[in-house]
């Protein structure tokens, strides 16, 4: 008898381990979960049709990432942990002592772990300069802004082990930015003047009456009054918050989010489906100006109230600003919108926009430094333009030149590198590099 149970044990412990890859072979892959990227089918072969040596590790992907019942088997083992031990199985989501949700990605941003050198601080701030300087050279005025973390307006709400240090690098950059004139609006001194949470439980951003207080701040401060943050509002529920998606996959439960009851009454001049989409265009026959805006995810909820303020906007999520739209897009205004953890992007996307012509005068003084410099066509939508790159000694501070037959250009500064887009025909060879 004992025989009998441990050959029907086994034979039922096979089966189950059957469960995941016969599942998918019938049902298909498992669908990504929250911001996943779905693995791609594995090839045998190349586009040229020879042998794919990657194949055995895409298969290993493919399926690890797309068994059955994956997803179900992730929210199970998530609710467990939280559960019993009050704790996050996913290293990227923190749980809080009253069940609200962190990115954990952003732990290092404000412990200090991740803290931008001066120098970074400094070309971070310096580059924005550079676009301000350029949009208003064109008839735009320029602003920018950082919608602050959860840990940094809620660290009440946040687990007991996280820790926010003093001198963030959003509070270094504002320093910086003072320091060089660029116009910045100050949401962290807007969100803690209201005793009120306007952020969502179980995700990283503002909902949608925060993002109503943040259009106020930066459309005053682009001398437009508006009061969005009056409503009145709507609740309704059905917020699914990405963080809450990222640990619980199949989990159904939904938080708040607020309608503008006014409405909204501008439309979409491209093809719009989400508010992800990497370019939006509309049109508000009742405003007046024109709006540039570069944003992030923050902006999905923000971008109404923008787009509701002006008679055209062009709102992008692209990495390297391109800030030579100004013209294509006749913008009155330009803003750049960027999450406190990812100002290091920065430094990492180098904006897009010709470099300013700099008088002669100004490599009095500097040396001209050895630069591994190259040349390259950047994006058609810059015809005529050469992008340089080049390489900086680590001693270098301050403002970048370049010096291309007989005309300097500044450069976009970054530590120990930067870039230019230039309007001549160079291989690099010929170009001298200054750096303080």
């Amino acid at each position: 008898m004992k025989k009998i149970w441990y050959i029907l044990f086994t034979a039922v412990f096979f089966l189950a381990c059957l469960v995941p890859s016969v599942g998918m072979l019938i049902a298909g892959p498992a669908p990504a979960a929250a911001n996943e990227i779905p693995a791609a089918k594995p090839k045998l072969t190349k586009v040229d049709g020879s042998f794919n040596p990657e194949v055995l590790s895409q298969v290993q992907n493919y399926v690890s990432n797309g068994f059955f019942l994956r997803l179900e088997g992730i929210t199970a083992w998530d609710r467990l942990c939280a559960g019993l031990f009050d704790t996050s199985a996913n290293d990227d989501v923190l749980i809080g002592p009253d069940g609200w949700l962190f990115y954990g990605g952003a732990v290092n941003d404000i412990s200090g772990a991740g803290q931008m050198t001066d120098r970074q601080i400094w070309c971070a701030a310096h580059s924005l300069a550079l676009m301000q300087e350029y949009a208003e050279s064109q008839g735009a005025k320029f602003l920018f802004t950082v919608p602050c973390g959860k840990y940094t307006l809620y660290p009440e709400h946040a687990p007991d082990y996280v820790t926010v240090a003093e001198g963030s690098n959003r509070e270094r950059l504002e320093a910086a930015l003072a320091e060089q004139g660029v116009n910045y609006v100050n949401l962290y001194e807007t969100f803690t003047a209201v005793d009120e949470e306007l952020y969502w439980h179980w995700d990283s951003h503002w909902h949608s009456r925060g993002a109503a207080l943040a259009a106020d701040a930066i459309l005053a401060a682009a001398g437009n009054e508006t009061d969005y943050f009056a409503g009145p509002f709507t609740p309704v529920q059905d917020h699914k918050g990405d963080l809450y998606e990222m640990l619980y996959p199949t989990g159904t439960l939904t938080e708040a989010d607020y309608s503008w009851d006014p409405g909204f009454t501008f439309t979409y001049l491209s093809r719009f489906r989400s508010a992800d989409d990497i370019t939006i265009e509309t049109e508000n026959a009742g405003a007046a100006g024109s709006l540039l805006m570069f944003r992030d995810s923050s902006g999905r909820s923000l971008y109404p109230y923008m787009a509701q303020s002006f008679g055209r906007a062009y709102f992008s999520r692209q990495n390297n600003y391109r800030i030579d739209y100004v013209n294509q897009q006749e913008a009155t205004l330009v803003v750049v919108e960027l999450a406190e953890r990812t100002l290091p992007y920065l430094l990492q996307y180098p904006a897009v926009y010709p470099a300013p012509v700099r008088d002669g005068a100004v490599l009095e003084g500097l040396a001209c430094v050895e630069s591994q410099v190259t040349a390259e066509e950047p994006d058609k939508t810059m015809e005529g333009y050469v992008k340089l790159t080049g390489t900086l000694p680590e001693t270098a501070a301050g403002a970048v030149y370049v010096a291309v037959d007989g005309t300097v250009y500044e450069a976009i500064p970054n530590e120990g590198s930067f870039t230019a887009y230039i309007p001549a025909a160079t291989d690099g060879q010929s170009v001298q590099v200054y750096a303080g």
